[in-house]
């Protein structure tokens, strides 16, 4: 059996590399989580004191899982012959672990060759429906290999509607609808990047490679990169449900690109025949939209990225 794919993660190893002059840090003055109150106060890009009181509403995401090969390859395999024993009783099955390498024998060849072409089916249905079951999806990362992921859009948009406190808190208004459009989400990316970041594979971290929801990232008022990122989406989602949004993966790093007016001296991606201004919402830099950290704009640049579309009609909103 092939080996499955690695693992993909994302991670801030070192502080974003800033362009220009000195930057504003993003600097939070307080943080309060009282039995599922949140009170959070910090100094938004204009050095101006901000603060915020709010209760997410309940969930549905169920909690997230670390990838584990192993793991997934035995909870397939044992669904898979339970299936295959009671699909084919003429033939016999049996797997080597560790290498999960299956053997089968019967009387009657063409019993063995339809059931090895039917285990060649149904594991592929059955890998595809684990992935889907805890989160995670395949990807191809930009050095172009195949790799497993968790569906960070989907967790995003699953995440709405516990959100909507807290959206609808940070929506801004505009003379304009466009207007309102460019103040919420400017404001939303300030948000986001006041949430202190964290390297999950730290101690103090999620104790392990992975993601955290929005609402982890809420109530544990940290996050990395693609959990922050993944935040934003369900926070502009909620919000604007109409508006396009592509989550950029750069190696090492993500960010977000939503549909809005460019600027000449702002960044930007065209995909599909559409132009995003592009942002940083993992700070800690408060970087406004269109700006980026010098090593994200090289790696942009270059090419070297991969993007997710935000697709709330997928997911039925």
């Amino acid at each position: 059996m092939s080996r499955p794919p690695f693992v993909l993660t994302w991670r801030l190893a070192l502080l974003l590399s800033l362009s220009g002059a000195d930057q504003v840090l993003a600097a939070q003055s307080h943080f309060i989580n009282s039995a599922g109150l949140l009170k959070v106060g910090w100094q938004d890009n204009k050095g101006e004191p901000q603060q915020l009181s709010y209760q997410l509403a309940a969930g549905a995401l169920p909690p997230l899982i670390t990838y584990r090969p192993a793991r997934m390859q035995e909870e397939i395999w044992q669904s898979l012959l339970r299936e295959a024993n009671d699909q084919f009783p003429e033939v016999q099955f049996s797997l080597a672990r560790p290498a999960f390498e299956l053997s089968l024998k019967s009387r009657h060849q063409d019993k063995a060759q339809a059931a090895m072409a039917w285990v060649k089916t149904r594991r592929a249905e059955l890998e595809q429906a684990w992935l889907r079951q805890y989160y995670f999806q395949y990807f191809i990362p930009p050095d172009g290999s195949r790799a497993i992921k968790q569906d960070h859009v989907r967790i995003a948009l699953e995440s709405r509607s516990e959100l909507a406190p807290l959206a609808d808190l940070l929506k801004q208004s505009g003379a304009t609808e466009l207007e309102a459009y460019q103040n919420t989400t400017a404001w939303v990316l300030d948000f986001v990047q006041n949430i202190p970041y964290l390297l999950l594979d730290e101690p103090s971290g999620r104790g392990g490679r992975g993601l955290l929801t929005p609402r982890q990232v809420l109530e544990q008022n940290s996050g990395d990169c693609d959990s922050k990122v993944t935040l934003m989406v369900a926070l502009l989602a909620q919000l604007f449900p109409e508006l396009p949004q592509i989550m950029v993966f750069v190696p090492g790093h993500a960010l977000l690109g939503v549909a809005l007016p460019v600027q000449s001296n702002q960044e930007s991606l065209m995909w599909e025949g559409q132009r995003y201004l592009l942002m940083e919402p993992t700070g800690p830099a408060e970087l406004p939209p269109g700006q980026l950290a010098t090593s994200s704009k090289v790696l942009v640049d270059s090419g070297q990225l991969s993007i997710q579309a935000v697709r709330p009609e997928e997911v039925g909103g």
